[in-house]
């Protein structure tokens, strides 16, 4: 996936971060993680954000036109300009996958790893912002030609597809938005849906149907991905077989639940954390935001946004009656 250039480097201490307690440490560094870092810091709380990728998945859209007050950005854009707003507040950035996360008595211990070095983070709470991981279509062909044909990433290679044609599995708004950014590249753009209609949003959905470069082949199933070095064509479950040059999975993403099992917070059937009203967890000190959590159907910028503030809000009042911290209020 493309990688978020914005400038990241921490103006909040001077000193070593490993060595210091955290108020708040944030998993995640996408609109969930960067709105809790916002407004933590907004509440004088130490915070530091963790993540393999700032910007998260933000930076894969295409085009946000429901962000109020930005019609038209770009996902980059818009993860840029939330990176900038958290680092003039001092939020302490760090790159890397956390892997390990423990609860000491009222501390959190986490460990990051970043290329071939560990680093271990202390702090009073935490917070769980990563998002969710591309679904894959578990189909043949797919591993093997992952990055030679098989992306799930629209706006980082769809470009690529100049001349050539391409498909999309899915038939949600996303795989809507893959299907007529492609159309401005490609000759033809193939969707595959297994639904009767595609289910993405009416303005989407309209677009798609009315673009003579995008044919959607309802009731069909990719069975199998062909090519020889790179993508070549699909197996369909109707016996066609469709040339084509590469093929865009959309068909939704998935939690990753390990620190969530580590520290001991209550997942539903799905693995998705379940969190009260103010984004609190079952276990005192963890708060989680965005789209891994169960408090809201509707995985939305605005919506993960909201989250991490509420649950800053709480972070705040837990250390308060935990630690004593005293902080600036900033209620608007």
């Amino acid at each position: 996936m493309k990688k978020n250039t914005a400038k990241t480097t921490s103006t909040q201490a001077s000193a070593d971060p490993s060595r210091q307690l955290w108020d708040v440490l944030i998993v995640g560094g996408g609109t969930a993680g960067l709105g809790a870092a916002l407004y933590a810091a907004r509440y004088n709380l130490k915070t530091i954000i963790i993540a393999k990728d700032f910007g998260g998945t933000g930076n894969e859209a295409h085009l946000v036109d429901n962000w109020i007050g930005e019609p038209g950005i770009t996902g980059m854009d818009l993860m840029n300009k939330f990176i900038a707003h958290v680092k003039q507040l001092g939020v302490t950035f760090v790159e890397g996958t956390a892997t390990v996360a423990k609860k000491e008595k009222n501390q959190f211990r986490t460990t990051v790893t970043s290329g071939e070095k560990t680093t271990t983070f202390l702090s009073k709470t935490i917070f769980l912002c990563s998002g969710m991981k591309h679904n894959k279509l578990g189909v043949p062909g797919e591993e093997a030609f992952s990055k030679k044909g098989v992306s799930y990433c629209y706006t980082c290679d769809a470009a690529f597809f100049k001349g050539k044609v391409a498909g999309v599995v899915g038939g949600s708004d996303a795989a809507g938005q893959a299907a007529l950014l492609l159309a401005e590249y490609a000759t033809k753009v193939y969707v595959f849906y297994r639904g009767e209609k595609i289910r993405a949003e009416p303005i989407t959905a309209e677009r798609v149907y009315s673009n003579p470069k995008i044919m959607v082949m309802h009731k069909t199933n990719v069975i199998e991905i062909k090519g020889d070095r790179f993508v070549t064509s699909v197996k369909l479950d109707n016996g066609k077989e469709i040339k084509l040059d590469g093929v865009f999975v959309q068909i939704g993403a998935a939690p990753d639940p390990t620190l969530a099992k580590m520290l001991g917070v209550a997942l539903n059937e799905r693995n998705f954390v379940m969190v009260d009203k103010e984004n609190r967890t079952n276990v005192p000190g963890v708060f989680s935001a965005g789209d891994m959590t169960d408090g809201t159907t509707l995985k939305q910028f605005i919506t993960s946004a909201a989250d991490g503030s509420k649950g800053a809000q709480q972070a705040y009042l837990y250390l308060q009656k935990q630690h004593g911290k005293e902080g600036k209020v900033v209620m608007y």
